[in-house]
């Protein structure tokens, strides 16, 4: 019997956040990964594409867009 798989570190901390939170957990959690892996390819590139060929004003547009859906979601928890 191997180890047991850890649970998402989304999921420890779960109960200590504001219900609005919890609610959008999940949707804010592909965002961060969204972001983060743009944001990688954006000032970083890989081996097989330029940042100059992966950024695009629409997913600059998309980006902000996923940023100010995390601010409202953040803004409103501490509101409660």
């Amino acid at each position: 019997m191997g180890p047991r798989a850890a649970p998402p570190v989304r999921n420890l901390d779960r109960a200590r956040l504001p219900k609005l939170a919890v609610a959008a957990l999940d949707e804010l959690c592909e965002i961060s990964r969204r972001l983060r892996r743009d944001r990688e390819l954006s000032l970083c590139g890989s081996e097989d594409l330029t940042p100059s060929a992966f950024d695009r004003e629409a997913d600059a547009r998309e980006a902000r867009t996923q940023a100010r859906r995390v601010v409202d979601v953040v803004s409103k928890g501490f509101e409660a």
